[in-house]
């Protein structure tokens, strides 16, 4: 029998990946968020929920305790939500955070989530919040590894997966401290990192990540990492690629609730909303004035089936871009969805290398070419790559000179093209040609058609930051291999704004440093247009 908290990871992208997670009512397929049921008042039938492909779903085990305790206990979770998928169960933590304190032992909500058959349970630990008295959250983290410790002589990793809170919320040397101490338990099949939701309220997206960093880095890369409470569409891939696995949330409901529409980019009014900017079942029946004129528990029932279908949705679209090795490009595009997102995501710049050694060099399948949009895409880990192993690793084999010729993005591999096969004709043996290109580099003859030097898709345009940094690339590339060459010539393009400027930049680095020999061409003669 596959022991539960099996997980097996199929594909990966920067520190996302896709696996299954064996629980003992099945598999999870992660990246997966779990819809909160309230066991007192669903809106959402929950065949609906199940319907709309979610397999899973979380439930609050103290509230279960505290309400039908016997009905539970003789029915089990399953039964009394009429759901034959996985179940996980809170422990009252939530409350904990609400009202200060919940009426029940840690040792007793253990029991409790044993006997109703829970397949995921929670220990009940202390939530930091997002609390600003470091007192407080030293306490929370300190009791919470308290009670995990203690919680050891009770679980049944056997039975079922148990899930260990990470606290300390937005102070950082206290998650790394939970962590770090959280891994050497044994026993704990999944780690969940506490206390988002506030930050996620607030906004605060960077102080979330970097929360999450701090934790993935100190846990076992092998155990799935679990995000409670953060169940928008926006924040969704960036937390997924900085290597979270699982989300819950009952978002979906409460903004329901708020006359609130989720789009994976930002939220509307419903009363805003002249159309619907979305084509699920709900959005192709209905127009905003008719969910408006509904009576309030019809257009609740039908707003939370829209945000389900656009968080799922979401974690699909994350899953294509896993699998074809875009991760990083759909992080670009939703950096774009808010102020906030943008700052975050400029800070990803600090777990670049963290990313990179995550990530694999090349997918067995499904590759697809890498596109370059713009200063962010510098720090997409497969560039960064490239640029570590062409000043740390390669070696060029001839001693002569180097030629450095542009790269026609529409022409890959560029030694496939008109002016290299004139010039490699035309040029000595010893000459060592080598592309360069934007956001890339430098890409040597014998190494162009190794991925991703010939397969990428890149925008021309001169920022400034792609100029600057393109140009240091090639230069350390230069002065890395000085012994190798006792010249330098630089073809440009009159066509080629980019072309011009790097040897220009290049010139004014190193012109008095070696021999350089800049010719410009119309290259419209021998290059294709871009």
């Amino acid at each position: 029998m596959t022991p539960y908290g099996l997980f097996d990871i199929r594909e990966k992208d920067l520190a996302g990946r896709i696996a299954r997670l064996h629980t003992p009512h099945g598999i999870i397929e992660t990246p997966a968020l779990l819809p909160v049921i309230d066991i007192v008042r669903q809106e959402v039938p929950i065949e609906d929920i199940k319907r709309l492909g979610f397999n899973a779903v979380i439930t609050n085990a103290y509230l279960l305790w505290k309400r039908m305790r016997t009905t539970a206990l003789e029915k089990g979770v399953h039964k009394v939500l009429g759901f034959d998928g996985i179940v996980m169960t809170d422990s009252g933590a939530y409350q904990i955070l609400q009202y200060g304190e919940v009426d029940i032992d840690p040792i007793e909500v253990i029991k409790f989530q044993q006997g109703i058959g829970s397949d995921i349970a929670v220990i009940l630990d202390i939530p930091t919040g997002n609390v600003r008295d470091r007192k407080q959250a030293e306490y929370s983290v300190a009791e919470t590894l308290r009670r995990a410790k203690e919680a050891l002589k009770y679980i049944d990793p056997e039975n079922r997966i148990w899930v260990l809170p990470i606290q300390g919320g937005p102070f950082s040397d206290l998650v790394a401290k939970c962590a770090t101490e959280a891994r050497a338990l044994e026993g704990y099949k999944l780690y969940a990192l506490g206390s988002p939701t506030v930050l996620l309220e607030q906004y605060e997206y960077r102080t979330l990540l970097e929360m999450i960093y701090t934790a993935r880095t100190r846990l076992p890369i092998t155990r799935p990492l679990h995000l409670f409470g953060a169940g928008h569409p926006m924040i969704i891939p960036f937390a997924v690629a900085l290597g979270v696995d699982l989300f819950d949330s009952a978002s979906y409901i409460l903004y329901a609730r708020d006359e609130r529409y989720m789009t994976p980019y930002r939220t509307y009014r419903l009363r805003d909303l002249e159309y619907f900017p979305c084509s699920c079942p709900v959005c192709t029946k209905y127009a905003p004035k008719e969910l408006l004129e509904m009576p309030k528990q019809e257009r609740i029932r039908l707003l939370a089936l829209h945000n389900l279908y656009i968080l799922r949705q979401t974690i699909n679209e994350v899953k294509v871009a896993i699998k074809e090795g875009r991760l990083w490009e759909l992080l670009e595009k939703r950096s774009r969805a808010h102020p906030s997102l943008s700052i975050a995501f400029t800070e990803f710049k600090k777990y670049s290398s963290f990313i990179e050694k995550l990530s694999p060099r090349v997918k067995a399948s499904g590759v697809k070419g890498v596109f370059l949009y713009g200063p962010e895409s510098l720090y997409n880990p497969k560039i960064l790559h490239h640029h570590q192993y062409i000043l740390r690793r390669y070696k060029p084999r001839k001693h002569g000179t180097l030629l450095l010729i542009p790269v026609d993005p529409s022409e890959k591999p560029f030694t496939r093209s008109k002016i290299y096969t004139r010039l490699r004709k035309r040029e000595p043996s010893n000459t060592h040609i080598a592309g360069y290109m934007l956001y890339i580099g430098v890409i040597p003859e014998e190494l162009s058609e190794t991925y991703p030097l010939s397969q990428f898709e890149a925008n021309t345009y001169t920022y400034q930051e792609v100029i600057d940094k393109t140009t240091k690339i090639i230069i350390n590339y230069i002065e890395n291999n000085k012994e190798n060459y006792t010249a330098i010539k630089i073809l440009t393009c009159r066509e080629w704004e980019w072309s011009k400027e790097l040897a220009a930049k290049i010139m004014e680095k190193l012109g008095n440093k070696h021999t350089i020999d800049i010719r410009e061409e119309n290259c419209g003669k021998t290059f294709s247009h871009i």
